[in-house]
């Protein structure tokens, strides 16, 4: 399994908005090949601070399937205009032992 975490800010006067666009196309991640469940949720110290974590079967089933899908394109422009800033995508291998640490 493999979690992607995506980090960006929308601005306090946005955030209802950007939570209703993604409550409407969330269903393109749900539906996506791999995808296993998500969370979003807003920083305590800093509101503005959205992360969004999708636990995937695999790297691949983000990267290569979903991602140049048209359902990611669907799904990313109705996210986009509520963005202020960089989106910070990363990528965690959640094997049950990582480097011998259980």
């Amino acid at each position: 399994m493999v979690i992607e975490i995506a980090r960006f800010h929308v601005a306090p006067e946005q955030q209802k908005g950007f939570f209703d666009a993604f409550a409407e196309v969330k269903a393109y991640v749900e539906q996506a090949e791999g995808y296993q469940s998500h969370i979003i949720s807003q920083e305590i110290e800093d509101p503005s601070r959205i992360s969004l974590l999708v636990k995937w079967r695999s790297y691949e089933d983000h990267v290569e399937l979903f991602e140049p899908s048209a359902a990611h394109e669907t799904f990313i422009n109705a996210l986009v205009p509520f963005f202020t800033g960089d989106v910070e995508v990363f990528h965690f291998n959640s094997a049950p032992t990582i480097g011998g640490v259980k």
